[in-house]
């Protein structure tokens, strides 16, 4: 893995993103429930998700409002 993302996203871009390219609308849930399945895992305050560099990929770049690399100390130290 090439390092791991705080993401903070923009749902509501998803949304309107998915209803322009698709025709449909996505709720939610639907948009949570798919980022989860390709990569993302929410984090307890709610609004980031933590993520490997490869899932960023999976998101258009006006999805994402902020994204910063975590600084893994374990793996820092192991090298």
């Amino acid at each position: 893995m090439a390092g791991t993302y705080r993401v903070t996203i923009d749902v509501r871009r998803i949304q309107a993103n998915v209803l322009a390219t698709e025709g449909g609308r996505l709720t939610d849930l639907a948009v949570r429930n798919w980022l989860r399945s390709v990569g993302f895992s929410p984090q307890a305050d709610g609004l980031t998700w933590l993520a490997a560099q490869e899932s960023l990929g999976r998101l258009d770049k006006s999805e994402i409002l902020r994204a910063e690399r975590v600084y893994d100390h374990a793996a820092a130290a192991a090298r």
